[in-house]
């Protein structure tokens, strides 16, 4: 697990490293913008990278800007204001979006969640801007505030509907105490399958429940458990004996999530299953479902649908 976790981390640093450093070093290759392009296209990425990925987020950012600048022999006054501007915002969203959050995803489900947003950002680029006049000689409090906020609004916002409500991904969590224990994020639906399927049928209730609970239609409630139960009868038939830690969550979408150890056990392979029947339950996940994906590290088999 550790390994698991360790490889998913050094991915986002080198993630989110090319991904600084391409907007930062071409948009400034055309000398399109003024301020030794303090600001411009990669201003969102603080807030977005931050609060998705926090310090591994950063980390990478603070690598990519310091290739950029290598490459373009940027002055070091300038290259240490923008770890500044990278360092505040990116850890101060990633800490204070949590702080006093109930399930610890990111939502942007409600205009207050947007007004949130807004405050903070504000907030954390006017410290930045402030402290641009100990690396500057020019004022830059008015430009940092503007693109910053902005762009994190219009470009940053969206990326992150799209990661943590279209595609269902968690985001990772600060090491905040709650109660003598760290943060976690809080699933809708938790649960243990095997292959009785008394486990299954329980499973199905609770997606009932949170049916209910978020006024999903009738037609889509089916839809969801058609799917999931589908996707569980094909990872025991290929994997019986296998202990299933599953996790489901709405927002814009509703994702299932089946983790298990052991064997390589891939169900959207029809390599193991002959029936045609089978192999048209496959057809049929692969039809309805949003996204469907497989993945198997060090000894850990996952297995998400988005519905």
């Amino acid at each position: 697990m550790f390994r698991y976790v360790l490889f998913n981390r050094i991915k986002i640093v080198i993630l989110t490293a090319m991904a600084y450093f391409l907007a930062d070093y071409l948009v400034r290759i055309t000398g399109f913008l003024k301020f030794s392009s303090l600001v411009g296209l990669k201003s969102f990425m603080p807030a977005t990278f931050g609060m998705l990925f926090g310090i591994y987020g950063v980390v990478g950012e603070l690598i990519g800007c310091t290739i950029s600048a290598f490459l373009l022999s940027r002055a070091l006054n300038l290259l240490f204001y923008e770890y500044v501007i990278i360092i505040i915002i990116g850890v101060g969203m990633w800490f204070s979006w949590h702080i006093g959050s109930l399930t610890h995803k990111i939502h942007f489900r409600y205009l207050r969640n947007y007004a949130r947003f807004i405050l903070l950002m504000l907030f954390f680029s006017f410290i930045c801007g402030v402290l641009g006049q100990y690396f500057t000689n020019y004022s830059l409090l008015h430009e940092i505030v503007i693109w910053n906020t902005i762009l994190s609004l219009f470009m940053g916002v969206p990326i992150m509907i799209i990661y943590s409500g279209l595609m269902s991904l968690n985001p990772i969590l600060p090491p905040i105490m709650e109660k003598g224990k760290l943060i976690k994020i809080t699933d809708d639906i938790r649960e243990v399958l095997t292959k009785d399927p008394n486990t299954f049928a329980s499973f199905s209730e609770k997606i009932d429940d949170l049916a209910l609970r978020e006024k999903i239609d009738m037609k889509r409630t089916f839809e969801i458990q058609g799917l999931a139960e589908e996707m569980y009868l094909r990872i025991i038939e290929l994997y019986p004996q296998a202990i299933i830690d599953v996790k489901a969550n709405y927002d814009i979408t509703f994702s299932v999530e089946y983790m298990f150890i052991g064997k390589k056990c891939n169900p959207f392979s029809n390599k193991s299953i002959s029936d045609g029947i089978e192999n048209a339950s496959l057809k049929l996940i692969k039809h309805r479902a949003l996204l469907a994906s497989y993945g198997y590290i060090y000894g850990e088999n996952t297995v998400r649908v988005v519905i």
